[in-house]
């Protein structure tokens, strides 16, 4: 079986090198496969989802009796201060809502984004209806610029796991219509009408004329609403029945690596 294994790898390992990692066998052991991932793969915040949404996958198609393929740690994180027994927190570890006792499903804290996400989109339109009707104050103005923020930070955090993370660990299971690649390219549209928000807002406070940051505002709040229902009652459905146990945990450390990475950069 190990000669099947390490032929299925050396299938991916053009793959993988055109991004510039690569992948080793380390053991077959019981029907658990382990690996090491090097290069540009070592530290990637996607490297969990090439493991068990890539490589496992493949390898488990050659070879049914595969249960799991595992990763053996990099040579750096062998020496690594916390490799010897003596674990190091998470730049992250403050985030309980992506830890994985915190949650049962994979999609858990992707779903309160989106309630979190629908409140201030509420918030807004009831913002921008005042402006419209021309009774807006101060405190509108602050609402819209807490929530084109919220919309600049969190919300893009949150689209770059599903991006990044969720849709890709999804391709096996949803085959139809390339509905990932879909949820991407509006992902893309809704990014850019996020970033032009911003110079529309600006625009207002000058010329107090709040007809173009109305039309655009109420644009991507409709958008961001079906954009969120398409992604509940398709992708999380899935996610949920089908990325469960250990690949459920390896997707959530790739989501909660993205988000670390942006936090240190907001800070």
């Amino acid at each position: 079986m190990k000669a099947k294994i390490q032929a299925a790898l050396d299938e991916l390992r053009p793959y993988i090198q055109a991004d510039g990692g690569d992948v080793d066998l380390v053991s077959v052991d019981d029907n658990i496969v382990t690996v090491r991932l090097t290069g540009h793969c070592v530290g990637c915040p996607s490297s969990m989802v090439t493991l068990k949404a890539g490589i496992e996958q493949h390898l488990k198609k050659r070879c049914p009796e595969i249960t799991e393929v595992r990763q053996a740690p990099s040579a750096a994180q062998e020496t690594a201060p916390g490799a010897a027994g003596h674990p190091v927190q998470s730049p992250f570890a403050g985030a309980a809502a992506l830890a994985p006792s915190a949650i049962e499903k994979i999609t858990d804290h992707l779903r309160r984004m989106h309630r979190e996400a629908e409140r201030h989109l509420d918030r807004m339109e009831t913002a921008l209806n005042r402006i419209a009707e021309k009774q807006h104050g101060d405190g509108d103005l602050r609402e819209l610029e807490t929530t084109v923020e919220f919309l600049n930070v969190d919300l893009m955090t949150h689209m770059r796991q599903e991006d990044e993370v969720l849709f890709p660990a999804l391709v096996p299971f949803i085959s139809w219509g390339s509905p990932m690649s879909v949820m991407a390219k509006e992902h893309n549209v809704i990014h850019e009408e996020i970033q032009a928000m911003r110079p529309a807002l600006k625009a207002f406070r000058k010329s107090g004329d709040g007809e173009e940051l109305v039309r655009l505002g109420k644009r991507l709040a409709q958008r961001l609403r079906d954009d969120f229902f398409q992604e509940e009652n398709v992708m999380f459905v899935e996610a949920d029945e089908s990325l469960t146990g250990a690949r459920a945990d390896a997707l959530r450390e790739a989501m909660v690596r993205i988000a670390a990475a942006a936090e240190r950069d907001r800070n």
